[in-house]
Formats: C-alpha cells, structure tokens, sequence
C-alpha cells in the first residue's frame, strides 16, 4: 500500500493557481500564434506546452524545426510582447506525418506481409538447421530466422 504524505489545502490552491496561469498563458499563446512566428511556421508548428516557464512547440518537419531554432531570440521576444516571460523555449519534432488510419493500414500491410510471415506463405525446411520455415526468410536472409540470429 502507497503511503500517502497530505499537503496543507494552501499549497494545493497555490499549485492549483499556477498550472491555471499556465493554461491561461497557453490560450494567449495560441490565439496569437500567427502573429507571433508568421503565417507560414503557424501553418507547420504549433505551441504545445508551457512548464515551468519553458514553451515547447511542436515541427511538422526538420527544416520547420530548424526554422524555428534559428528564430528562437525573436520568437521568445515576440511572446515577450504579449506578456508572457519564458525561461527557454524548446523545439520538438513531431513525428505523425501521415494519418493514423493510413498508419495502421500501413502497419498492418507490412506486418501481413513480412518475411516472417507463414500466412499464405510456402513452408521449406532451412538448410542449416532443417527447421520449418517460410520461403521469404530463406529468400530474405538465406536461412532460417533461428539460425540468422546466432549469426548476430
């Protein structure tokens, strides 16, 4: 059983009070978003979250992130202007590309159809250790998956 360690209801208020301006800073942020980077890096980025006075912003792509990098100082200046001091400001790549849907299905293909895969494959015994195993393993790395393994 976890032990539980209360807090006096004045520190909760207090915690409670600055994650609320947090958010509250994080709505001006993103209502004026394009006038803070421009119209082009609001397109492809957005402001993610504010903690402990240092903005994350989320890049589509490397040469949006690398956009925001290299006008960091005037970006932290601009959010500046609206009132809100940062420490720092701290640029992540976001990773999700395409779709979710065109990524399961993507996934899915590629899951059906990996080597691996004895679904609508033909099954040969490996010439190296005669086990069982599908024709695209052999095809793929010349043996077995067993056998592939004790050679890495």
């Amino acid at each position: 059983m976890v032990e539980r360690k209360p807090e006096a209801l004045n520190n909760c208020l207090l915690k409670f009070r600055k994650s609320w301006s947090d958010f509250d800073k994080m709505l001006n942020l993103s209502n004026d978003w394009t006038k803070v980077v421009g119209k082009d890096l609001a397109k492809e980025c957005q402001p993610l979250k504010i903690e402990n006075n240092v903005l994350t912003i989320v890049a589509n792509h490397p040469q949006w992130r690398q956009a925001l990098i290299y006008n960091k100082h005037k970006i932290k200046e601009s959010i500046l202007g609206l009132g809100i001091n940062l420490k720092n400001i701290r640029i992540v790549q976001n990773y999700h590309e395409e779709s979710n849907k065109d990524k399961v299905s993507n996934n899915k293909f590629i899951w059906d159809n990996h080597p691996s895969r004895i679904k609508n494959q033909e099954i040969i015994n490996c010439k190296i250790c005669n086990r069982p195993t599908p024709t695209k393993e052999i095809e793929r790395w010349g043996k077995c998956t067993f056998c592939w393994r004790e050679t890495i």
